[in-house]
């Protein structure tokens, strides 16, 4: 009897990852223009960053003993602020958000934001990742990906057609499934993030966000975001 306890959970878990295997074989490669981007997480970029700001960013780090091998700079803002009480304080502020990765992959929910108060740490927003386990081998091929999109953009947005001759670029990492959910532990998978290519604006839409393993759509974002 031992022995058989034993063996019909390994059976169901073979089953659920044949399935799983089989749900994916059945995407469809879309053969168009799309291109797998790769973001290594010290090229940083975004609103106010360049080779003088991200020297700033760094010894603002290391000054005050922050660790940020795990940050990928994308925004940054330095004011002279005065409080709105008595003695009227003036203080410099420094401002620096950031995506967070692990395995040298990025977390699509991680971002977290410092704050500094005349060059000392004053506040943060956002937990750190506990990091994970799983590898960074993708499923999925960015030609699934791509067929993926297109369908959702048909759903939501009816633009299909528009779409069809459009290039994408398509980000591999990670997601928190329980990103935004208050005492909810981190959960972390594979994910995919696609966009059009060659944006004029960085949160150009439509952008959507899908699991690795099986295909599911994260969430669609037109301006309104869809999740499942």
């Amino acid at each position: 009897m031992k022995h058989c306890l034993l063996f019909i959970p390994l059976l169901a878990l073979t089953f659920f990852s044949c399935t799983k295997e089989t749900a994916l074989s059945k995407i469809e490669e879309d053969k168009g223009c799309i291109e797998r981007q790769i973001v290594s997480v010290h090229e940083h970029s975004g609103f106010n960053i360049n080779n003088t700001t991200v020297a700033i960013i760094n010894d603002l780090f290391l000054n005050n003993g922050l660790d940020n091998a795990n940050y990928h700079y994308y925004f940054y803002s330095h004011d002279s602020v005065q409080t709105y009480f008595p003695p009227y304080e003036k203080f410099d502020q420094k401002i620096i958000r950031v995506e967070e990765y692990t395995n040298g992959l990025k977390i699509f929910t991680g971002q977290i934001l410092f704050n500094f108060k005349n060059n000392i740490f004053n506040f943060r927003n956002g937990a750190s990742t506990n990091g994970t386990s799983l590898n960074t081998e993708p499923q999925l091929t960015v030609g699934q990906i791509r067929t993926l999109f297109l369908g959702h953009i048909e759903q939501f947005d009816h633009k299909g057609d528009q779409y069809k001759d459009s290039c994408f670029t398509a980000e591999f990492g990670y997601y928190n499934t329980n990103a935004g959910t208050s005492n909810l532990p981190e959960n972390l998978i594979k994910a995919w993030k696609i966009t059009l290519k060659n944006k004029i604006y960085p949160s150009e839409y439509p952008v959507a966000c899908y699991q690795d393993d099986d295909g599911k759509l994260l969430y669609y974002d037109n301006g309104i975001r869809y999740s499942r």
